[in-house]
């Protein structure tokens, strides 16, 4: 199906964002393309009043009184009627944002957001947004529909000239604003792709331009590697868009050439017929005037630019809706409270895309209020297995459920709310430490008590006292906060996680809780997770076995199954797996005690 027009887009999401601001927007519109030909007439009439009456000064003055206001309205109503644009544009803006953050939040899965084509849109959206927004377009789209109707109606006086001239001269202008619309529309549909090969360099730049990068720029000596990799990157991306922008410009040049050629020939025969006595000069006045506005459709093709970014970014904020509007599960059950036995049964998942298989065959049982701990090698598919659990994920093949209820059968997000979790990439976020604990409070604003029981729960007394204004520090120096160390940072994660239990979450999920721990702070975690969530389920993925040990039940994953399964004492006694692990692990700690 044939792509809606820009100018289309603009207009009707317009019309849907500010209706009553538009419809005046569209009368301004149409009163300042009608003032060139007004004026064209009114010149004629001035002339005509001086040459023919030159002893009445009374309707000379009105006839240069009514010129003097139809020009002064010439210039006041577009600047008004551009004002009147960009108001409805930043609305506009708005109203884009709002709908872009209420798609990407639509789906409950991550499969549908990190798929290429979603990620592509979000990228080509905000190289859309940087580039012209929705007000900078819609300026545009009033700047060109002022100069075409009042090109339009310049050709509608000087077919009261010569039809024979009038109407070639609107086919001709014509003509040109198609071309060279559908040549600024060819450059974008050929940037399209843009976002997906200027990905790399973008990366590369922001490697420079960014903080986290820094340390390792510097100790490894990589500026001057990367600048050279991002001019390469750029310069291939721009290689294969660079022929359509050039045609772009050989196509702009013509049709000025073209334009400049038509308005000659308009100016010669109306200089001709002057000379020849069949054009009286105040009505040559009048035409030559209005073929002088229509010059002004020119001024407007900058413009055209604004227009089809701007147009193509509304495009595709409704593509992207589109491909995420059937993600949420609107109506379906609620998963049922409190929440009973969860059960994998034979459970396959590869990720999307890909052909290898995470995890397969895989039967596992999470009783209520016990603590299962899963283990393995890097690779082995435990935080497969965490995401699986609470719904970010659905198997490729088996399933899920609950009290023997198919967990694709219930509401995601209420599935979702139903478990609390502090993953291994949890999000520091620059906010206040109390908004980044107890952004969800269940019931209005934590109280200060309630924060210090939670801060002690989870070690994070110590670094509350440290903080210059408490739980209302900003968490980021770029807002006049502090920063925290990394295992200040992870309890402060830990924390939110408990306090989403306090909000009804029922099963806490925690992969490797303690990797950015000191051995003093590790030693008491699992008696301050017990003592926190003594009445919850607790699923925990870790590589320290001092912590695992602990567990009611802990699980051995190997090569995407599960090898073993029972608690710590059991599986010693098998000697297998899990005893292995154990015991490279433990081995250097029991020599340095020997010794």
């Amino acid at each position: 199906m044939k792509p809606t027009a820009p100018v289309v887009l603009l207009t009707r999401h317009a019309f849907r964002t500010a209706p009553g601001s538009t419809t005046g927007l569209a009368l301004l519109v149409l009163l300042a393309s009608a003032l060139p030909a007004g004026l064209a007439i009114a010149s004629g009439a001035l002339v005509a009043t001086g040459t023919t009456l030159p002893d009445a000064s009374g309707p000379l003055l009105g006839t240069a009184f009514a010129l003097g206001i139809l020009f002064v309205l010439q210039q006041v109503l577009l600047p008004v009627a551009q004002v009147f644009a960009e108001s409805v544009g930043r609305r506009l803006d708005r109203e884009v944002a709002q709908r872009v953050l209420a798609a990407l939040d639509r789906p409950r899965e991550l499969a549908a957001l990190t798929h290429s084509r979603t990620t592509e849109l979000v990228s080509a959206i905000n190289d859309g947004l940087a580039g012209a927004t929705a007000r900078d377009a819609l300026v545009g789209v009033v700047n060109m529909a002022v100069a075409r109707l009042g090109s339009a109606a310049g050709g509608v006086v000087l077919c009261a000239y010569q039809w024979w001239l009038g109407v070639p001269v609107l086919l001709v202008h014509a003509y040109v604003m198609v071309l060279v619309s559908r040549c600024y529309q060819r450059a974008l549909a050929s940037a399209e792709g843009a976002p997906a090969r200027f990905r790399r360099a973008r990366y590369l730049r922001d490697l420079l331009c960014t903080a986290p990068a820094a340390k390792e720029i510097r100790v490894f000596g990589l500026a001057a590697w990367i600048l050279d990799r991002y001019a390469e990157e750029s310069s291939r991306a721009l290689e294969q868009v660079r022929s359509t922008r050039i045609g772009a410009g050989r196509v702009g040049v013509q049709s000025a050439l073209l334009l400049l050629a038509v308005h000659t020939a308009t100016f010669v025969m109306l200089a001709l017929d002057v000379r020849d006595g069949g054009l009286s000069v105040p009505m040559f006045t009048t035409f030559a005037v209005a073929a002088t506005g229509l010059l002004g459709i020119t001024t407007v093709w900058p413009d055209l630019l604004n227009i089809a970014v701007g147009g193509g970014t509304l495009l595709l904020v409704d593509q992207l809706e589109d491909r995420l509007a059937h993600e949420d599960a609107l109506g379906s059950p609620a998963p049922p409270r409190p929440l009973g036995t969860i059960v994998f049964e034979g459970v396959g998942f590869r990720y999307p895309g890909s052909s290898t298989w995470v995890v397969r065959g895989l039967d596992l049982t999470f009783r209520p209020g016990r603590t299962t701990a899963i283990v393995g090698v890097n690779g082995a598919g435990k935080t497969t297995v965490a995401k699986l659990l609470c719904g970010l994920y659905r198997p490729t093949e088996g399933r899920i459920t609950v009290d023997g209820v198919d967990i694709r059968t219930l509401d995601t997000a209420q599935w979702q709310r139903r478990f609390a979790g502090l993953f291994q990439d949890w999000v520091r976020w620059s906010l206040s430490l109390r908004d980044n604990v107890a952004f969800r409070a269940p019931a209005g604003p934590a109280t200060d008590a309630e924060l210090t029981a939670l801060a002690r729960w989870c070690g994070l007394a110590e670094v509350v006292d440290r903080l210059p204004a408490g739980w209302s520090t900003p968490l980021s120096r770029a807002f006049g906060g502090v920063d925290l160390s990394g295992g200040e940072w992870q309890r402060v994660g830990l924390a939110r996680a408990l306090w989403e239990l306090r909000a009804g979450a029922e099963v806490l999920l925690l992969d490797e809780p303690t990797s950015a721990q000191d051995v003093r702070s590790e030693t008491g975690f699992y008696e301050l997770l017990r003592s926190a969530t003594s009445d919850r389920s607790v699923v925990l993925i870790s590589h320290r076995f001092s912590i695992v040990r602990q567990a009611d039940h802990i699980v051995v994953l190997a090569g995407g199954a599960v090898v073993e399964q029972g608690d710590h004492i059991s599986l010693m006694s098998a000697n297998g797996t899990y005893a292995h692990m154990f015991t490279l692990q433990s081995a250097p700690f029991s020599e340095g005690v020997r010794s």
